[in-house]
């Protein structure tokens, strides 16, 4: 079984490669609401959730016949996971309310479902075989980790550059904000089908406890 801080390392380091080959211009940035530490590492963790959803969703034809599906793979993380993915979506929550005047449940249900969805165009940037023969293996990564092993991996202090809807307050560098990564990722032409559909979205707004028995 392959370690999963390692997998999610490389497979970040390729979607933040795409990236910026496709817009060499991101910047650093901008002057705007922050994260604290806490509230940083509650999105690498809502990212990765929202990563798996849409690599089952976008995978399906990497199936194998009698085991569990890339999708329920998912749902069976989540539930395994559920208490924590809760208080990741507390956290960010509670950073809706702190630096936004509309509704914070609602703003968090459209930060997640803009989150699928640039997933789901960096699917399209990198191709769908591409896309599913380096992401597929961290749902396999991430089903098989201890939620030790996940946070360590999801560290915010972890080597590399970060994609994020917002800089730490403290340390605002390096990382690629998420309306940059979108916009670079949209600038690709459409070369695969395995954009988000309306369920899919639908579906990344589904808190962690609707998956409880």
């Amino acid at each position: 079984m392959l370690p999963f801080r390692p997998v999610a390392r490389a497979v970040g380091a390729l979607s933040l490669a795409t990236l910026l080959a496709v817009s060499p211009a991101l910047s650093a940035p901008s002057k705007g609401p922050c994260y604290s530490v806490q509230e940083f590492a509650a999105e690498q963790g809502i990212r990765l959730h929202t990563e798996l959803m849409v690599v089952g969703l976008t995978c399906q034809h990497m199936d194998v016949k009698g085991e569990p599906s890339l999708f329920n793979q998912y749902k069976m993380f989540t539930l395994k996971h559920q208490a924590r993915i809760q208080q990741w979506e507390k956290t960010l929550v509670a950073y809706f309310k702190r630096t936004t005047s509309g509704n914070p449940t609602r703003g968090f249900d459209s930060f997640r479902t803009r989150l699928a969805n640039e997933t789901s165009q960096r699917a399209i940037a990198l191709t769908t075989p591409v896309f599913c023969g380096t992401h597929a293996p961290v749902v396999a990564a991430a089903m098989a980790a201890s939620l030790e092993e996940i946070e360590r991996g999801l560290s915010p202090d972890a080597a590399g550059v970060r994609m994020a809807n917002a800089p730490r307050c403290d340390k605002p560098a390096p990382t690629i904000l998420m309306a940059d990564a979108a916009a670079a990722a949209n600038a690709v032409p459409a070369r695969s089908p395995a954009a988000v559909s309306g369920a899919a979205a639908g579906a990344a707004k589904t808190k962690a406890k609707s998956s409880a028995p």
